[in-house]
């Protein structure tokens, strides 16, 4: 099982994810400052535990390019909990969040020991 957490937007597809907005809150001055130094602590962490995947696009047929989505993998349980509480972070500073699961991701680009990142397809099934 794969889990992503994202901002809860109903009109955008695929959903965003929450590491830009995490940035974007922690700087945030209308936040309280607790908030903002959580925030900032979460970040560093995944900045510190989770790797930038190498391999973020891919154009298909020579034509379409393709942004993939990062997935967390369900064994690394330390990277989703974290995951888990930045998403309730956010959600404390007012954006609400969500947590997809997937089973069956479209095709993987990238690949460590806590992510995948996959190229997003229509038949890719989430469950909300």
């Amino acid at each position: 099982m794969y889990v992503r957490f994202v901002l809860d937007e109903p009109r955008t597809h695929p959903a965003r994810g929450l590491f830009r907005i995490a940035y974007d809150l922690a700087w945030d001055p209308a936040l309280p400052e607790w908030l903002r130094h959580k925030l900032s602590r979460a970040v560093y962490w995944f900045d510190t535990y989770l790797a930038v995947p190498t391999r973020l696009h891919v154009i298909s047929r020579g034509k379409r390019q393709y942004r993939s989505l990062c997935w967390f993998r369900g064994e690394a349980q330390e990277h989703v909990a974290r995951g888990r509480e930045l998403a309730r972070l956010i959600a404390e500073a007012g954006v609400p969040t969500a947590m997809l699961k997937t089973a069956e991701p479209d095709q993987i680009l990238y690949r460590d020991a806590h992510q995948i990142a996959a190229k997003p397809g229509p038949w890719t099934r989430v469950i909300a």
